[in-house]
């Protein structure tokens, strides 16, 4: 597989949960045992408080990547999150968002716990050491400038926020000043 580079203003949008936002999915794995992609990687925005979708045998990681605060009540757990810090939670439990400070955007990743796992690791990107990217792994760029450098470096591309490199065989690498989301995703054996 080869790198690919989704750009987050051309991806298609539709609203979630009972008009609570818009989501747009950044990239889907192969179908897994429910029939639905086994593993999927979005972006979202909280416009107002209320229950996020249950998704049965999945595991979610949300990542705050715009607003202030977002306060999470996962099974009765409340979770104050800040911007770019990852939380880890069971996607067939209760969840309740409130939103004390306005309106919030989240990178979110789903994955069928009966056939993947997912990682997220928020990294500081720089010219000296970028991130490489193999298959299964996608970088989104969160906050800052940054550039890709594709097809084995005989491509560059200007990154916007939540734009995504898809990595590969190629080894699709990263350079910037800011920070970006490595998301992983891998098949349970």
């Amino acid at each position: 597989m080869t790198s690919t580079l989704m750009r987050f203003a051309s991806l298609p949008s539709r609203s979630w949960g009972s008009n609570s936002g818009r989501a747009k999915d950044l990239a889907a794995g192969p179908p897994g045992p429910s029939g639905g992609p086994g593993w999927r990687l979005s972006a979202a925005t909280i416009e107002k408080s209320g229950p996020f979708t249950e998704f049965p045998d999945t595991d979610r990681i949300t990542v705050p990547v715009e607003g202030e605060l977002l306060l999470l009540t996962v099974d009765g757990t409340e979770h104050a999150m800040e911007r770019l810090r990852p939380l880890r939670y069971p996607g067939d439990v209760p969840v309740q968002a409130s939103l004390p400070t306005g309106e919030v955007t989240v990178l979110n990743t789903f994955a069928d716990r009966n056939s993947y796992g997912a990682a997220v690791m928020v990294v500081e990107l720089s010219k000296k050491n970028p991130p490489s990217l193999g298959p299964d792994q996608f970088l989104v760029l969160l906050q800052g400038s940054a550039k890709a450098v594709l097809d084995g470096g005989n491509r560059t591309e200007e990154l916007e926020l939540l734009d995504t490199v898809a990595g590969g065989e190629d080894q699709p690498q990263v350079l910037g000043r800011g920070f970006g989301a490595v998301v992983s995703f891998y098949p349970l054996d």
